[in-house]
């Protein structure tokens, strides 16, 4: 008795593709999934951090840069580009001993350097140039942020001892302030509130 190999080779195949296929195709929807949600929290970073390139104090901008790490860790050499240009940015921002006259142009610089490699990393186009003067933001938001830095420095040293608030004390003249002897006394007051109040009367014509 002769078995034809070939068709039972192909039976297998069949129901291996019967009882396989339908998780190979969950795995495959989910991992497609899982790398759509990744590129578009990879998108929403960039695009958080180009809107917010010129107010770097806003928490949306630290919450965002504090996330280039964690989402830019492929693997791929754009990536590594990403991550050392973060890590650089990073190392400036906590760098206390730059010259600070030129502290501020190098951490804008940095910044620039930063979301451009970004950017080639999730295909834009941008170049340095676009990146660093293409931005708006209005005079009047900076100088709140600076008032508000100022005032809160200030409080801190006036909480910690290490200035005083300033006071002014003003003198009243007599015509100002009435002086003792125009007060009454209680015994006064006792008195107007026993005696009898007259009503006045106003004669009916007759």
């Amino acid at each position: 008795m002769q078995f034809d190999w070939t068709v039972r080779v192909t039976d297998l195949v069949m129901i291996a593709a019967v009882f396989l296929g339908p998780i190979v195709a969950v795995r495959l929807t989910e991992w497609l999934r899982h790398q759509k949600e990744f590129g578009q929290r990879r998108d929403g970073i960039f695009r958080t951090l180009m809107a917010t390139r010129n107010a770097t104090l806003a928490p949306v901008h630290v919450e965002a840069l504090n996330l280039v790490d964690v989402l830019f860790h492929k693997g791929t050499p754009q990536d590594r580009k990403v991550v050392d240009a973060w890590r650089l940015y990073l190392s400036h921002l906590n760098d206390h001993n730059y010259p600070k006259d030129s502290w501020a142009a190098r951490r804008a610089e940095l910044l620039v350097e930063l979301l451009f490699e970004m950017g080639v990393a999730l295909g834009y186009s941008f170049d340095k140039s676009q990146i660093k003067s293409g931005a708006y933001y209005p005079g009047g938001y900076s100088d709140a942020e600076l008032d508000q830095l100022e005032a809160r420095k200030l409080w801190l040293e006036v909480l910690r001892g290490r200035r005083q608030l300033p006071m002014r004390a003003e003198v009243y003249g007599p015509h100002e302030q009435r002086s003792d002897q125009d007060q009454p006394t209680p015994a006064q007051i006792e008195g107007r509130a026993d005696s009898p109040r007259q009503i006045p009367t106003k004669d009916v014509p007759k």
